[in-house]
């Protein structure tokens, strides 16, 4: 009974994810129980029972875990106090939109990283529990949920704009493509969904599972899921999710191909069919689409110098400190510079003249890109706070600063070494720890779903890299570490699972 109530609870887990995160656009999201929002209630609760008779069925068997997990917990308690103790020493001038709070550093830190962790926990303590099959068919679960919905809301211009913040709806739907040529970004959409971000980096761990389905069987089912998803992640928009379909099947029939030659694994014709078949009409569809025209215009930017008087008026400024005549200057020339507004507002040129000045006059490619103008004002609030201590311990969520999109360089300025060790490295550890169990028994696992099953942790840990959007937001980690528990249970030491 127990096996079967935790089982039940995890699979409840993911499969209100998509939901969760489509309620975020509501104003359900506001609706609050005791000061918390209900939406992260409902992920705290069934975590938190999982968690409970996941240490109960633990308790004569494997104390060790046990320990293991309440040593870690007084870890992360011990540096939240100290965490919070160093970056209440922050100063405020430097950076006033800094709000801190206990309460609220806390509760975000349990709630995104923590949280995920202890789901990492239920997971690897119950793999008698939950075999393979159980994760394939959550996968096929939430692929259909969410691949579906972005489609058919698409196909009945219901669904938001990707790129909008204020939940404007799509005017044309993906069979309008080739009659559209204005804003290719106007295309895009992300059904009811939260964030495209997010759902591009769970799509794209959730593609290579959809191919090995299809691989293992060729339903109409299957082939209607790997089509649907393939579809969705092209109408989503992102680099990520558009280029990153294409390239997992090069990938995968790449790998499939080879491990055919070197007789790894047997022909099957059938999936060879579909899988070429679909992958090639739906790649041909993406790059004759505005999508392929938009991002290609994108990279044909100029960014030579357009007007050298915004250079030279900087240039003969002979009295920095005055601050009216640099906001003319900047408010002039904002063109020129390519200094996004935003970024004005959040870090204003007078708290700190002499960096944007140094801004205006580099290269313009630098400042067009978001990424690296937001680290570049979040090195230097570090650099004029000139605490040796904020490289261990941060400089705060409640610092309040707009997420950089590079999520390891992110933690690294939010929580410092000390807090990247608690919170990331886990699943790198168990990452490693998978891969050393295959190299243990290498001949054994050369086939295709140790190739699928690997890929998938690995395209996340890797997207948090390139584009974020992954370490830091709730989804995208509890599938990280959905994905982490399918690779564990694969590659578990007491048996190779047959094929």
């Amino acid at each position: 009974m127990r096996d079967k109530t935790i089982k039940i609870l995890i699979s409840l887990q993911f499969i209100l994810f998509p939901f969760l995160d489509m309620l975020r656009t509501t104003n359900f999201k506001n609706t609050e129980f005791l000061g918390i929002s209900l939406i992260e209630l409902i992920n705290i609760l069934i975590i938190g029972m999982a968690l409970v008779l996941t240490l109960l069925k633990m308790i004569k068997r494997k104390k060790r875990y046990i320990f293991g997990l309440v040593i870690y917990l007084i870890i992360c308690l011990l540096y939240i106090y100290a965490h919070y103790k160093h970056i209440s020493t922050f100063d405020i001038t430097i950076f006033e939109r800094a709000s801190f709070n206990f309460i609220t550093e806390t509760f975000y830190i349990c709630r995104v990283y923590i949280l995920p962790l202890m789901m990492l926990f239920i997971l690897y303590n119950n793999r008698d529990i939950l075999n393979k099959n159980f994760y394939l068919k959550i996968s096929k679960i939430v692929i259909a949920i969410i691949s579906f919905s972005i489609v058919i809301l698409d196909f009945f211009k219901i669904s938001y704009i990707s790129y909008s913040a204020n939940h404007d709806f799509v005017s044309h739907n993906f069979i309008d493509y080739f009659l559209y040529s204005g804003d290719y970004k106007l295309l895009s959409g992300r059904g009811w969904f939260d964030s495209a971000n997010e759902l591009s980096a769970i799509l794209l761990m959730f593609f290579p599972i959809n191919i090995y389905i299809l691989y293992k069987e060729q339903s109409n089912f299957n082939k209607l899921l790997f089509v649907t998803q393939f579809l969705a992640m092209i109408i989503l928009g992102t680099r990520t999710a558009a280029f990153g379909s294409v390239m997992i099947c090069v990938a995968i029939g790449i790998s499939y191909i080879v491990l055919i030659l070197i007789k790894k694994e047997k022909s099957n014709y059938m999936f060879i069919k579909k899988f070429g078949i679909i992958s090639l009409v739906l790649t041909a569809y993406m790059c004759i689409s505005p999508f392929m025209f938009g991002r290609i215009n994108d990279s044909n930017y100029d960014f030579s110098v357009q007007d050298e008087s915004a250079y030279k008026e900087i240039d003969d400024i002979k009295n920095i400190d005055d601050e009216e005549e640099l906001e003319k200057i900047f408010a002039k020339y904002s063109n020129e510079y390519l200094i996004n507004e935003a970024f004005l507002k959040m870090y204003p040129i007078n708290n700190d003249k002499e960096f944007w000045i140094s801004m205006a006059k580099r290269d313009r490619a630098l400042n067009n890109n978001s990424r690296i103008m937001k680290t570049d004002i979040l090195a230097r609030v570090k650099e004029r706070n000139n605490n040796s201590m904020d490289t261990y311990y941060g400089l705060g969520y409640t610092l309040n600063f707009m997420d950089i999109e590079r999520d390891y360089v992110y933690q690294y300025y939010i929580f410092g070494i000390f807090g990247i060790v608690l919170f990331i490295c886990p699943y790198f550890i168990l990452l490693i720890i998978s891969l050393l169990k295959v190299l243990k028994r290498l001949f054994d696992y050369i086939k295709m779903s140790t190739i699928i099953f690997f890929m998938c942790p690995m395209l996340v840990l890797t997207i948090a890299y390139l584009s974020g959007h992954v370490f830091g937001w709730v989804s995208p980690m509890m599938f990280l570490v959905f994905s982490l528990g399918l690779l564990n249970f694969y590659v578990r030491e007491e048996k190779c699972e047959n094929e």
